[in-house]
C-alpha cells in the first residue's frame, strides 16, 4: 500500500473532525468544531469552501437530497443548501453521529469532567420530529461509530476508557444490544477517536495522541498501523471515485488531559490542524443518508 500521506487542505483547524464523503456531489465535508466552521473540499477542482459558520458542529451526517445534520454542544440541527438550519434537539451536547439504514441517526452525547447536562454519556437513535430513543448509557467519552457492511454489527469508541465496543443490531428496528469489548487500546498508545468500517468489515480507527490510524480485523486484532504526521488524529473517512482515498482530520489546538500516554509532549511537534489524504488499497463504503425533518 502507498504510505505517502499528502496534505490536501491546510486550514489550520483547531479541531478538525468528522470527515464524510458526500457521494451526492463527490466532495468531502468536514468541520472545525472549535472554530464553528464546516468545510467542503472538491478534489477534482482542488477547491475548498466554508459552507457553515457560527454553529458549533462536532459531527455531521448526510441528510435528504442535499442537506446535512449537524450536532454539537448546541444540540442537533438540520442544515440546508442556503445555509440556514432548524433545531431538532436543543438540550443535549452531542459528540458524534452516524446515519442509519432506515434514515434515522445514531448519536452519542458527551460527558466529560461533569460539563455535560447528562450524568453519563448516552447513545440515542434520533428520528424525524426529534424523537429520541435511548439505546445505551454509561460512556465516559463516547466517540466514533460505524456499522459493519451487512449492518448486523455496530461499533462505538469510548475514548476515556480506551475501548472500542461492538454491539449486535436488531434488523427490525435498528436498536443495538449485547455490548462487549471489540478492542482495547494499550495505555502506551493514543486514545480511540473517530472510526469507520471499510468494505471488508475491518474497523479503521483514528488515534488521538497516537499519530496513527489502526485497522482492526473483524476479530478485533490489529491488522495494520498507518502513521500520520500529526499527533492529534481525530477522524477518518473513505472517499473518491473508488472509495479508496482515506481522508484524515487532525486538530491543531493542543488538548492536554489525563488521557495522554506517558511521555506524550503536548507542547512540541506537529500537533495537527491539516486535512490529509492517503491513497490506499482498502475500499471504504458509502455512509447512509438520513431522512430527518421537523
Amino acid at each position: 500500500m502507498n504510505t505517502k500521506i499528502e496534505c490536501v487542505v491546510d486550514a489550520n483547524n483547531l479541531c478538525g473532525e468528522t470527515p464524510i464523503w458526500d457521494f451526492r456531489c463527490n466532495r468531502l465535508v468536514w468541520n472545525d468544531q472549535n472554530s464553528c466552521l464546516v468545510y467542503k473540499f472538491d478534489p477534482l477542482k482542488n477547491q475548498t469552501q466554508i459552507i457553515s459558520r457560527n454553529l458549533m458542529a462536532a459531527c455531521i451526517a448526510l441528510n435528504g437530497e442535499s442537506g446535512f445534520a449537524f450536532a454539537g454542544s448546541t444540540g442537533f440541527h438540520l442544515w440546508e443548501r442556503n445555509g440556514e438550519y432548524q433545531t431538532l434537539v436543543s438540550d443535549l451536547c452531542f459528540n458524534d453521529m452516524l446515519a442509519a439504514p432506515d434514515g434515522s441517526v445514531y448519536a452519542n452525547t458527551m460527558y466529560w469532567n461533569a460539563t455535560s447536562m447528562e450524568k453519563t454519556g448516552k447513545l440515542y437513535k434520533i428520528e424525524s420530529g426529534g424523537k429520541l430513543t435511548a439505546l445505551d448509557d454509561n460512556f465516559e467519552l463516547a466517540n466514533g461509530m460505524g456499522l459493519s457492511p451487512d449492518n448486523s454489527l455496530f461499533y462505538l469508541a469510548d475514548s476515556a476508557r480506551r475501548v472500542i465496543y461492538v454491539y449486535d443490531v436488531d434488523a427490525a428496528d435498528g436498536k443495538v444490544y449485547n455490548r462487549r469489548v471489540f478492542a482495547k487500546v494499550p495505555d502506551e498508545e493514543g486514545i480511540p477517536d473517530g472510526l469507520t468500517v471499510d468494505a471488508e468489515g475491518f474497523v479503521c480507527n483514528a488515534q488521538w495522541y497516537g499519530s496513527q490510524i489502526v485497522r482492526y480485523d473483524p476479530d478485533g486484532k490489529v491488522e495494520r498501523r498507518i502513521p500520520v504526521p500529526a499527533k492529534q488524529v481525530s477522524c477518518i473517512a473513505f472517499g473518491g471515485a473508488e472509495m479508496t482515498d482515506l481522508y484524515i482530520t487532525t486538530a491543531g489546538e493542543s488538548w492536554p488531559s489525563a488521557l495522554m500516554p506517558n511521555g506524550y509532549d503536548p507542547k512540541n511537534g506537529n500537533i495537527g490542524g491539516v486535512l490529509y489524504r492517503l491513497r490506499t488499497d482498502i475500499a471504504g463504503k458509502r455512509e447512509y443518508v438520513a431522512n430527518l425533518a421537523l
